[in-house]
């Protein structure tokens, strides 16, 4: 259909009156009604006039037409005779002047401008006329102000227009609307101060309501703030209520100190002070008024649910509004890092299994055995006489005949013309040729697979590191989507508490890590070496967080601009471990290598390897291992990825003959439990009082086969148990194996793993005659729990 402009005329059906009366105009009209009433000194009521200029800017010419009738019997319900009738002249010239002007942003500036003179003109004329009979500079004061008073009160209220007309559920208020607000709220409050039913005023439950709400929302200092201005502007109205400022700032400094204590306790609190109050200040003739006047405001604010105090709190709180937007800001990061983490996993899993592929099919198998078959037809056959007939007319059993000779070159290594086949001896007349020819090109198929080996060795130790870098992203995604939680309410506490004790901070970053852990980061100022950050600052976060916290590391990170230093407190360990060692080589240099210490979040790693045999050559290999399983573990790399890492990079580039044994222990220093792995290595122990356990190790060493299965061991360690572990040379200077290490570790009674470790080292070398055969290690570590 063809784009056609239609004029539409104004028909008020159904639709129409839904937004002509619509929820949104409620407190629109509301305000229209008690706003005008509400007057200063005895004569002047600037407000009604005042909010009927700010909404014409803001609402239709029919809003406009009902919002002015409204304001009118606002005006005559206050029976004040002349002084409402040219109020409400002023109302009917601006809905005249508001129906003539075009609607454009400078509407409200003119209106503006004609309330003020005609307003002043009419004030004048009828306190002349019909007020003071007579000509009196104080009524030209009088009006001069009122006038003035509507065109500060308009540019008030506009800023509230938005919020108050908005159809739409609002999450965000700015200052001004909420300073608006509230002047509206007290307006209306006045404006109810000749509101009764059998006593019960509807001014007083309004404001109690209002002041008891804000109270237990925003705190005593808020509640006490809007207490006082309800009772100032309620005296303003009601010169027999100068104690009402007093009383409803006092009310709602009791609501919000009570705050904490639940509603029940806080509206006990509100109504006994309450009646205390007016107790003091006017008499026992109203309690029962009093009463009524606060019970009926109490039982509907039990009666709204908590959740809607808290969505009304964040609403007026812009500390809370910003911590709302930070947390969702928060959260997108953490989405779009996630989903960023999560392409990169993808895409490197992929490059995994890609890499992973076996690429040693049968068909490529055939393939080269094709292709070796027809280079030694080409070097042989190609000048032969007898060609043809071997190849065209006897080709399967030629075929068959070259296969066999491969065959048989393949069990024996070399051959010679007089190893050629029978069948195939009696018919080529080129045998020297064919062994010959044969030898070399086996042997250079030998050599390509040989490095086709390397390089298939290599790919497995990319595809494996590969796979340790998608898992460590798994990791990464996990915990930047779920499990990192920012702790805006606890990062407060703490600043409070450190600058209570004087202690130095620009800032303080608070968060539960994956573990659900405490981490707290302080900022501040470097102090030149001093080590401040290391004596007061733990002492006052754990008390303040109510968990035993401590410096992650004893060195600080300072920013390259030298102006800010931060360091890092976790939360305390619930076990602590101290390892020893002893070790002694057969030659110059050790073959046994080894590490122990904190690896990150609360684990404690120990590691020993063996190389083969002794001396340099052993000591690379161990060396090797050692380096890459510490590296790996440090970096977040899951231990089975780690491990076949370091068996590939063994396997690729070392000699056939070369291999180190992993004895690996992995103790979570929160929960005690430990996990073991080995591989190839000696057999371990854990004593334990009076008894000793052996852990034995079922696989291979790394290195020698290309794929190894890894097998681990979980076990609660206990309050001063001992974990001892040794390399074969200490197992095997004694036939019993571990018996006699079981024996010796009962006889030893000490709860120091030095002496342990030397002990046993020492019954070694007693083994061995007191000399060394073979390199010893032995790594005592004890565990005990922290109180």
């Amino acid at each position: 259909m063809p784009y056609k402009r239609v004029n539409r005329e104004f028909k008020f059906g159904e639709k129409e009156k839904l937004k002509l009366f619509g929820y949104q105009y409620l407190l629109l009209y509301i305000s229209m009604f008690f706003l005008p009433r509400v007057f200063v000194f005895k004569s002047l009521m600037p407000f009604g006039i005042a909010f009927f200029l700010a909404a014409c800017g803001f609402i239709s010419k029919k809003n406009m037409f009902v919002s002015g009738l409204i304001t009118i019997l606002g005006y005559i319900s206050t029976f004040k005779g002349y002084v409402a009738y040219y109020h409400v002249l002023t109302i009917l010239f601006l809905m005249i002047i508001a129906f003539l002007l075009k609607e454009n942003k400078n509407k409200i500036f003119k209106m503006s401008i004609f309330a003020f003179i005609f307003n002043l003109i009419n004030s004048i004329f009828f306190h002349i006329k019909f007020l003071s009979k007579g000509f009196l500079t104080y009524d030209v004061v009088l009006s001069l102000l009122e006038s003035m008073m509507i065109l500060a009160s308009c540019y008030i209220f506009t800023y509230g227009m938005p919020a108050l007309l908005s159809n739409r559920k609002r999450k965000v208020f700015s200052k001004e609307e909420l300073i608006c607000i509230g002047i509206l709220i007290a307006g209306i409050v006045s404006g109810m101060w000749d509101v009764n039913y059998y006593g019960i005023s509807l001014k007083n439950m309004f404001a109690f309501f209002v002041v008891l709400v804000t109270g237990y929302v925003k705190g005593a200092d808020m509640g006490c703030a809007i207490g006082a201005i309800l009772g100032f502007m309620i005296s303003i109205c009601d010169t027999k209520m100068p104690v009402a400022v007093g009383i409803y700032a006092i009310c709602g400094l009791i609501s919000g100190i009570f705050k904490e204590v639940g509603k029940i306790i806080t509206c006990i609190a509100f109504i006994t002070s309450t009646a205390l109050l007016y107790f003091y200040t006017i008499g026992l003739t109203d309690i029962n008024m009093i009463f009524l006047d606060t019970i009926i405001p109490i039982i509907i604010f039990l009666m709204i649910p908590q959740r809607a105090y808290d969505k009304f709190s964040i609403l007026l709180d812009g500390e809370k509004q910003e911590l709302q937007l930070q947390k969702s800001y928060i959260e997108r990061i953490k989405d779009i890092t996630g989903l960023k983490l999560n392409n990169i996993f993808n895409t490197v899993s992929s490059l995994s299994k890609i890499l992973e592929e076996n690429v040693n099919n049968e068909l490529s198998k055939k393939s080269e055995i094709n292709e070796l078959v027809e280079k030694l037809a080409d070097k042989v056959c190609i000048n032969c006489e007898r060609r043809n007939s071997c190849w065209d007319k006897e080709l399967y059993y030629t075929y068959d005949s070259f296969i066999e000779l491969l065959r048989y070159i393949e069990k024996k290594g070399m051959i010679s013309s007089a190893d050629i086949p029978e069948s195939l001896k009696k018919k080529c007349r080129r045998p020297n040729e064919l062994s010959k020819q044969a030898n070399h090109l086996f042997e250079i198929l030998r050599l390509n697979n040989r490095w086709r080996k390397k390089i298939t060795n290599s790919r497995k130790i990319v595809a494996e590191q590969t796979k340790g870098i998608s898992q460590l992203l798994k990791n990464m995604i996990d915990e930047v989507a779920t499990t990192v939680e920012f702790k805006n309410e606890i990062e407060n506490e703490i600043e409070v508490a450190l600058d209570r004790k004087g202690l130095e901070f620009e800032d303080v970053l608070a968060i539960k890590n994956s573990r659900n852990k405490f981490e707290v980061t302080v900022y501040r100022k470097p102090c030149s070496g001093k080590q401040l950050c290391s004596r007061e600052y733990a002492a006052v976060i754990s008390k303040t967080l109510g968990v035993n916290m401590e410096r992650e590391s004893n060195k600080c990170t300072i920013d390259k601009n030298c102006f800010m230093c931060q360091f890092r407190f976790v939360e305390s360990v619930n076990y602590n471990i101290i390892t020893a060692v002893s070790k002694a080589s057969k030659e110059n240099i050790s073959g046994d290598n080894y590490t122990f210490g904190n690896i990150g979040q609360g684990r404690y790693m120990i590691a020993l390897s063996d190389g083969m045999g002794s001396g340099a050559s052993a000591s690379n290999e161990s060396k090797t291992t050692i380096s890459l399983l510490e590296k790996f573990m440090e970096a977040g790399f899951e231990r089975n990825a780690a491990i076949k890492a370091i068996n590939s990079v063994l396997v690729l580039r070392s000699c056939d003959e070369c291999f180190s044994t992993i004895d690996m222990g992995l103790i979570d220093l929160y929960s005690g439990v430990a996990e073991f792995v080995k591989i190839g290595s000696a057999p371990a122990f854990i004593k334990s009082n009076f008894n000793v356990d052996v852990i034995n190790s079922m696989s291979l060493p790394v290195g020698i086969l290309d794929d190894i299965d890894i097998e681990s061991q979980i076990i609660q360690l206990r309050n001063g148990d001992m974990i001892i572990t040794v390399s074969d040379g200490v197992i095997d200077s004694n036939p019993e194996k571990e018996k006699w290490i079981k024996r010796a570790l009962n006889e030893f009674d000490s709860g120091n793993p030095k002496d342990v470790a030397d002990y046993l080292l020492y019954k070694a070398k007693e083994n061995y005659g007191n000399k060394i055969g073979d390199d010893m290690t032995v790594m005592v570590s004890k565990i005990w729990k922290n109180i």
